[in-house]
């Protein structure tokens, strides 16, 4: 077994966790909203934190096995299916811009302890791979405060448009 440092272990594990919960957080919200583009944004936005769930489970598993860091793949969020814009009667967008709220909170938070991470290691995979990750939580954080912005001023649930 490859020695590596057991609080970036503990991160890992901490960052599953939150990976879990986060992608959680969008399917519930995803099931709140009628079809269209806001339940579309919060599904991909689900899927994608599953992703970073899965990535750090197989990082896990190497550190635990006879290597330390894996190459990652990063994406980006983009809009797919059901594109366009939505009408928000005030209890949807009442509770449109409580997630809102929540999930940018969440994914600064995110981007945040991956910069952190990619900090406190020297392995240039691992440093690359909290790096992508970081950027991928920064960009959902700027989708959702460009949807924050939408909703608050014209009523309306733009993705993909």
């Amino acid at each position: 077994m490859v020695e590596c440092s057991k609080t970036v272990l503990d991160a890992i594990k901490l960052g599953m966790d939150e990976e879990k919960k986060a992608s959680e957080f969008y399917a519930e919200a995803a099931a709140k909203l009628p079809d269209g583009p806001g339940k579309n944004l919060f599904t991909q936005l689900s899927e994608f934190e599953i992703g970073h769930y899965n990535a750090l489970k197989k990082l896990e598993a190497s550190l635990a096995g006879d290597s330390c860091y894996i190459t990652y793949e990063s994406a980006l969020l983009e809009p797919i299916g059901v594109e366009g814009r939505v009408k928000l009667d005030d209890n949807v967008q009442k509770t449109i811009l409580d997630i809102l709220s929540i999930a940018i909170r969440n994914e600064k938070n995110a981007g945040r302890a991956y910069r952190e991470l990619a900090a406190e290691i020297e392995d240039p995979n691992g440093v690359q791979m909290f790096e992508k990750m970081a950027k991928e939580e920064d960009q959902h954080a700027r989708i959702l405060e460009d949807q924050l912005y939408d909703v608050k001023n014209q009523g309306e649930l733009v993705w993909g448009d």
